[in-house]
């Protein structure tokens, strides 16, 4: 009984400085093992985004990512999502606890975009102000156009109480011309809110 519990007492010293130069914690969430890096990661590197291969796809942001207990750059690429209307959920970097969590890029299918009002949208001119700052941007794979004239409205974070994505779609400049466009809405900040600017053609 001495020499096994003098074997396992040897082998938790010689594995505790192994654990402490990794930086690492292993946890376990409903998406399976969970990695906390006790570090936190690098700033972003500035890319230089090269032209798209084609139609359809959509450029994905290069990342930091942990491995062989180091950081590493993983660049950015291009991709074209497997169905139409596929939204980009960009991965990213979380902190939890003492560390810092990656939580997986995913694509999210929404169903297809309906004309009409999207959900909490202003009626009229009513000015929307919201009290906490608008999340980043949702990445979209934007799918062909149903014709020349038509141009692509980007979506955006609408606030109605909670955030809620409003999915991009095409629409049709009103009196089309060569050169016409859509100015995109933004969300402005006023001192301790924000305030969304609506989008309008030009």
């Amino acid at each position: 009984m001495k020499i096994t519990q003098i074997t396992l007492l040897a082998l938790a010293c010689s594995a505790a400085p192994l654990a402490v130069q990794a930086g690492i914690d292993i946890g376990i969430n409903l998406g399976g093992p969970e990695v906390v890096i006790q570090g936190r990661p690098p700033e972003e590197r500035i890319e230089v985004i090269p032209l798209s291969p084609g139609p359809g796809y959509f450029w994905i942001r290069g990342h930091w990512a942990w491995r062989h207990e180091r950081w590493e750059w993983i660049s950015g690429r291009y991709e074209r999502p497997a169905q139409p209307g596929g939204v980009w959920i960009a991965g990213q970097w979380v902190a939890r606890g003492n560390g810092w969590v990656w939580i997986e890029g995913h694509y999210s299918y929404q169903p297809a975009y309906q004309p009409g009002p999207p959900p909490g949208a202003p009626v009229g001119d009513v000015e929307v102000v919201a009290s906490e700052a608008p999340p980043a941007p949702l990445f979209e794979a934007v799918p062909y156009a149903p014709g020349p004239d038509f141009f692509w409205i980007g979506g955006h974070w609408n606030w109605n109480g909670r955030w809620v994505w409003v999915h991009g779609r095409y629409d049709r400049h009103p009196h089309f011309h060569p050169g016409a466009g859509w100015e995109a809405g933004r969300w402005d900040r006023r001192g301790g809110s924000w305030v969304w600017h609506e989008g309008h053609w030009r």
